[in-house]
This record gives C-alpha cells, structure tokens and sequence, in this order.
C-alpha cells in the first residue's frame, strides 16, 4: 500500500517557500512585489496629494481671511446687471481684493447671498473678507444685519 500524499506541515512550504522555485522565477517573484510596493506607494502619495488639495482649497474658502490687516486699501468696483460670479471673481483679483478668483467663485456660491450681487459701483477695502464684499455688493444694511 502506498503512502497518502498530505501537506507537510513545514511553514516554508505552507506559505508557498522557495523550494522547487527556479532563479528566473524567483527573480520575478521579487521583481513583481518590488512593482506592487512601488504602485501602493504611488497610489497612497496620490491620495494623500488630493487631500492636502482638498484640505488648503476649504480652508480657504471658509476660513475667509482678508487680503490684508488694519485699514487695507479702497478699490471703487463697477458691477454691471446680470454679471456672472466668475466673472466678477476675476475683476475682484485684478483689483488686488481678493487672493484667488476661484475661491471668491466658490464663498460667493456657498454664502447666503448668492445670485443676489446688485448692478453699481462699490467702495472695497483689502481688509474685507470675502463675506462683506459679497454683503456690500448685495446691498445688505450691516446694521441691520446685527439686529
């Protein structure tokens, strides 16, 4: 009678050892785990880029922080009727009142006052946040606001 053929209960060979593996095999054994390691890695530093995107892009279109302290410096805005968020974004960072006309795009969007920007012309400072010159440009009464 012949003998059953089990698993040896050897750990090298349980855990697919190196025993009966040729060179050429081995070699793209390591070759492959070394390409796997690499792409997690790049995967991982990837995600981990998009987050930091994420996180500084929110931050600062919520944190609103003004482009400068104290008095700041008086800009006159021209808004024309039905003028486009972006489109005033762009005006605002030409004129030096806001940092990123994408961001200011995305507080204008994001605020209680959006889509309500009225034609004139505005007196803005560098030392308002995005929120006042949205509330300004809205022709909301900050008194009354307060109350």
């Amino acid at each position: 009678m012949e003998k059953d053929k089990t698993p040896s209960n050897d750990s090298a060979n349980y855990y697919g050892g190196l025993e009966g593996m040729s060179a050429k095999q081995f070699l793209g054994a390591i070759v492959s785990m070394i390409v796997r390691i690499a792409l997690a890695a790049v995967i991982i530093f990837g995600v981990f880029r998009l987050a930091v995107g994420a996180y500084e892009i929110g931050y600062q279109v919520f944190a609103d922080i003004p482009i400068s302290q104290g008095e700041g410096r008086t800009v006159s805005v021209v808004v024309s009727e039905d003028v486009k968020p972006m489109a005033l974004a762009k005006v605002l960072e030409q004129k030096g009142l806001v940092a990123d006309a994408n961001i200011f795009f995305f507080q204008e969007l994001f605020s209680d006052y959006r889509g309500e920007i009225k034609a004139g012309t505005y007196e803005l400072s560098t030392a308002m946040t995005a929120q006042e010159m949205i509330r300004v440009m809205c022709g909301v009464d900050e008194e009354a606001e307060e109350e």
